[in-house]
Order: structure tokens, then C-alpha cells, then sequence
């Protein structure tokens, strides 16, 4: 699994779409607002990158058009502002830019500054060694090990791997269509219920005998995994 970048104002040709596609980011390149928004509606982003030329878009409608097709999953905005452009960055961060950099942009920082943001919000798959923790419920990624309470629990590779990304994504509500994405890898226009055999699966192991229930439905998107109602 790698993480997804959503870009908007590059170019197929552009070499940070090149240096990106180098380091094995999944690619999504827009060439305007709706595509954009589209794009948002099929696949989860795990960044938005958007480079800005003379006349600026409408920053702050481009982000609430993503956002709103992600459900409430948070990401990164990073803007790419043309050397030319004369327009204030504390302009762009009131609009909802995480970063905001000079183009043409040396590609290693800009790789750099990606990296670092995707770490801040947890989508990086560098972090896929420390332990998580919800409630009494603790995950080792190291030695793939599942406790609730001091007890261990025993799962089967893809219960294990879905119950680390409802973790990770704790107090998030996470799709159905997201969880195919990354837990299986699947296209999720592909008709299965496969997410919701294996959620009654985990409850029993994980929530049965335990007043404190932690995996929860969040009726028509799909789980959550919480401290509680």
C-alpha cells in the first residue's frame, strides 16, 4: 500500500509529478475543481498538492470540495505557488494550505516536506512500527500481536489488518470504500460485504465479554473504532 496524492495545477509531464511517482506514491492528477472533487468520490487522499499559476483558483472552495468528498478524513494541503505569483502565503494558510512553497521547487525538499506532513497526520507508512493504543486495546505492529486488557487475542492476517487500520484511524470515521482501498487493495465499486463479515468477526473477538465496546457502525459510510459511544 502506498499513500495516495491527489495533484491539481501540474502537469502528467511536470517533474515533481516525476519525482513523486518515483517514490511510489499512488498518483491522482486533476485537471480542474470537479475532477478533483471526482477523484475525492473513488479514491481515499491521503494529500493534496496543488500548484497555483496567474490567476490563482479559489483555494479555500478547492479544499471544502475534497474534504466533503472524503467523508471527514483529514489530509495535508500543499500549495506549489509560481515564482511569478504575488500573492501573500499567510493568504493561502488562511485558506487551509499545510505548506506553501516556491515553484519551481527543489524536488528533495518538496519530498521532504511531504514526507514530514503525511507523518503529522498519521498516513505515512513509516509508522507502521510503533505500537497503538485505544482504550485497554494495544497493537504491536512488530510482532503483528493483539491485546485487550493484558489478554491476547488471537486474529487471522486480515482480521489483524483490519483492526490496525481502524487503530491508526481512531475517532475517524472510516469507509467502507477506504478500508477496501487499503486493507484489501481492492476496487470498491466491486460489490462484496467482505468489510462487514470481518467487522462481526473482530467484534466477537475484540468487543465480546467487554462492557466497553470499542469498534462501532456509523450507519451508511461504515467504522469506527473509539473509546466508547
Amino acid at each position: 500500500m502506498h499513500e495516495s496524492i491527489l495533484v491539481m495545477g501540474l502537469t502528467n509531464e511536470s517533474e515533481v509529478v516525476d519525482a513523486l511517482l518515483e517514490e511510489r506514491f499512488e498518483i491522482y492528477i486533476a485537471g480542474h475543481e470537479e475532477e478533483a472533487a471526482m477523484y475525492a468520490r473513488s479514491y481515499p487522499v491521503d494529500l493534496l498538492l496543488v500548484g497555483l499559476t496567474d490567476p490563482p483558483m479559489p483555494l479555500n472552495r478547492l479544499i471544502r470540495s475534497v474534504q466533503r468528498e472524503q467523508k471527514g478524513r483529514r489530509f495535508p494541503v500543499v500549495v506549489l505557488m509560481h515564482s511569478d505569483l504575488d500573492l501573500p502565503a499567510a493568504k493561502l494558510f488562511r485558506a487551509g494550505a499545510n505548506d506553501v512553497l516556491k515553484n519551481p521547487v527543489e524536488t528533495d525538499e518538496l519530498l521532504a516536506r511531504i514526507r514530514n506532513l503525511l507523518s503529522l497526520f498519521g498516513l505515512i507508512e513509516e509508522q507502521d512500527g510503533q505500537t497503538v493504543t485505544v482504550a485497554d486495546l494495544v497493537i504491536d505492529p512488530k510482532s503483528r500481536t493483539v491485546t485487550r486488557g493484558g489478554v491476547a487475542i488471537e486474529l487471522t492476517a486480515k482480521e489483524y489488518d483490519l483492526l490496525l487500520y481502524l487503530a491508526r484511524h481512531a475517532n475517524e470515521v472510516c469507509s467502507r470504500e477506504n478500508i477496501l482501498k487499503y486493507v484489501w487493495e481492492f476496487d470498491f465499486h466491486m460489490v462484496t460485504n467482505v468489510v462487514d463479515v470481518y467487522i462481526r468477526h473482530l467484534r466477537k473477538k475484540v468487543d465480546r465479554g467487554f462492557k466497553q465496546k470499542l469498534i462501532h457502525t456509523v450507519r451508511g459510510v461504515g467504522y469506527i473504532i473509539k473509546e466508547g459511544r
